[in-house]
């Protein structure tokens, strides 16, 4: 930006001067020469950019305003009374200039609101070695390092909490209360009680420097690539427009002036900056709701959604499982044997069972080779005793059968049944409950009042689905499913003629990639999840109208900007062939081709305002 600044003031300066050369007939050859400094050194940019789009076979809007530009220059070299052609052609460069300034620092203003807190991260941060506090440069941390922040202070990179409760106020969402084993995120403020962090990454590798990275992704969605059809089509035409108003007008110097006016004035800036401007806006506000959009087709995928899948847990579910009943089936095995050996090989294990199981574990018990049971559960060794746990649809797989009244009793509540496996024996069972979240029953029916069906698939037996499903008013549910299978009835929707939205958890990534639009929910600061369109890591079931909402006024915003770019289109080409009105002139052109650019900029940062208001 400050080279593009530089750029301009010297453009304006060798303007000035040109002004006065050709007022004052101070010579051909100093017109020659400064005009030709402005020309190379000015219309640098524009060549760039030209360049660029050629490279990719296809004319774009910098196309137009070289050929203005080098017919104007070469009509000053080849006619030694060119008249005020010069100044023109400086004017003309030194506008677009501006322009393109101007269209860069709004485009700025725009990403500000997420960019602004990386510069946040401090210089230094307080770390820990040797049981002693010093100073060392953030930049230094690396993954295990221990950092001390005190309140009021920014965290410096994404860790994990050893020591110390605190709120803190992160970049997305609300101020969070976080307790010792949750994370924090850089750029995030302390703002209660100091804290004792383990760094989980680099300062440049964190969560928000990951996430500014994944917002400035560049997307071909469908409008985009029809809005390149017109406006390519829209070149060709302002290229014959031009040739034709050169031709009708028989002096040299009115021909070529009112031929560089269309040329400039028609430029389909407006027509291409439509969509890439009102989605940046709607990306940049999603992200600021904790909503991050990592594919921009989901803005027009999400407005044609005929049905929304749940995954259960985590989605509509807290997701937070709570132990209820502990059930020995070995009276050689006492309940906290079952609980302790469930711990020892869930230990690494970050799915919300596993959590839950290790919460009222009393004394873990250090395990060997666990490994997951993809879609059945989980396995391993403590010791030389062989563990496996398992759920209720796949205990019956291994052969065994459910009799015990206490267990069928916890099926008929609805509970979640974790069963423990020794050595291939049968001898424990864990009950666990999860709670509806917030707002999910009355983001449902806000759905279905919307037309769109509403559905849930999973894992869990159908005496737990069935209750939270008639709770939530669904519109029917699927239980005992693998991902495998969750991805087939999905499959199974879009074969009847549904655009289907998938909504889990970082772990249904086959159902994500099948769905018309994958959204997963819970993740955490993990971004690089496959199948994922749309990820709302810290999310609630509210946050899916919220996806509605922006996509509509995303929508609407680019509407608006394509209106606004084919009424200025049909009034810019006729009237700068002078034929109708003869006092517009190259720089004027150049002129309304800036404002052509500045208007849809503006239009969509009218998003972020209305957003604030």
């Amino acid at each position: 930006m400050e080279t593009f600044k530089k750029r301009l003031i010297i453009c304006t300066l060798l303007t000035i001067a040109i002004i006065a050369i050709v007022g004052f007939r101070l010579g051909y050859w100093a017109t020659i020469l400064l005009s030709s400094i402005i020309f190379f050194y000015g219309g640098y940019p524009f060549f760039k950019d030209t360049f660029r789009e050629l490279k990719d076979r296809k004319l774009g809007s910098m196309s137009l305003a070289i050929i203005a530009i080098t017919a104007a220059y070469l009509y000053i070299i080849l006619t030694p009374s060119a008249g005020t052609i010069p100044i023109e052609l400086a004017i003309i460069i030194m506008i677009i200039l501006v322009g393109r300034w101007l269209g860069k620092k709004l485009t700025e203003k725009i990403r500000e609101p997420l960019e602004e807190p990386v510069h946040s991260i401090p210089v230094n941060a307080h770390t820990i070695e040797n049981g002693k506090v010093k100073e060392a440069p953030t930049e230094s941390i690396r993954p295990g390092d221990l950092i001390l922040v005190k309140n009021g202070e920014v965290i410096p990179t994404d860790g994990i909490i050893i020591k110390g409760s605190t709120i803190v106020h992160p970049l997305i969402k609300n101020s969070i209360e976080k307790t010792p084993g949750e994370t924090v995120t850089a750029t995030a403020i302390n703002i209660k009680k100091p804290i004792l962090i383990e760094a989980l990454t680099t300062s440049r590798g964190s969560f928000i420097p990951q996430l500014i990275k994944i917002l400035k992704k560049e997307d071909k969605t469908s409008i985009r690539e029809s809005v390149d059809k017109i406006a390519s089509a829209l070149i060709i035409i302002v290229i014959a427009v031009a040739i034709l108003t050169f031709l009708y007008w028989k002096n040299m110097t009115p021909a070529l002036e009112h031929a560089i006016t269309v040329l400039l004035a028609a430029s389909p800036h407006a027509i291409r900056l439509a969509a890439p401007t009102a989605l940046l806006a709607a990306t940049i506000i999603s992200a600021k709701n904790g909503i991050i959009i990592k594919n921009k087709k989901s803005y027009e995928t999400a407005r044609q959604l005929d049905a929304i899948v749940f995954n259960k847990t985590g989605t509509l579910t807290m997701g937070q499982f709570k132990v209820t009943d502990i059930i020995s089936l070995d009276d050689e095995i006492d309940e906290g044997d079952i609980i302790n050996y469930a711990a020892a090989i869930e230990s690494k294990s970050q799915h919300p069972i596993a959590k839950g199981i290790r919460e009222v574990a009393n004394e873990p018990i250090p395990a060997k080779k666990s490994k997951p049971i993809p879609g059945k559960g989980i396995k391993g060794y403590v010791g030389d005793t062989k563990i496996q746990i398992t759920s209720y649809q796949h205990i019956k797989d291994l052969g065994f059968q459910i009799e015990n009244p206490k267990i069928l009793e916890m099926i008929d509540q609805g509970k979640t049944l974790a069963f423990i496996i020794i050595n291939d024996e049968l001898k424990g069972c864990i009950g666990l409950s999860d709670k509806i979240k917030k707002g999910a029953k009355k983001t449902i029916k806000t759905l279905k009042d919307k037309g769109i069906k509403c559905i849930m698939l999973t894992g869990d037996h159908k005496k737990v689905a069935e209750p939270i499903a008639r709770g939530l008013g669904l519109d029917e549910y699927h239980a005992e499913l693998t991902k495998e299978e969750k991805a087939k009835k999905i499959e199974k929707m879009q074969e009847d003629g549904l655009k289907v939205g998938m909504i889990g958890q970082s772990d249904d990534t086959p159902a994500l990639k099948q769905a018309d639009l994958g959204i997963t929910m819970g993740t955490g600061h993990k971004l690089d999840i496959e199948g994922a369109d749309i990820i709302i890591p810290w999310g609630t079931p509210s946050d899916i109208l919220s996806i509605l909402e922006i996509a509509t006024v995303a929508h609407n915003k680019i509407k608006e900007n394509l209106t606004w770019a084919a009424i200025y289109n049909i009034i810019a080409i006729p009237l700068t062939t002078g034929i109708l009105y003869k006092q517009i002139n190259p720089p004027l052109g150049a002129a309304l081709m800036v404002l052509s650019i500045i208007i849809p900029i503006l239009n969509s940062k009218t998003i972020i305002r209305g957003e604030k208001a």
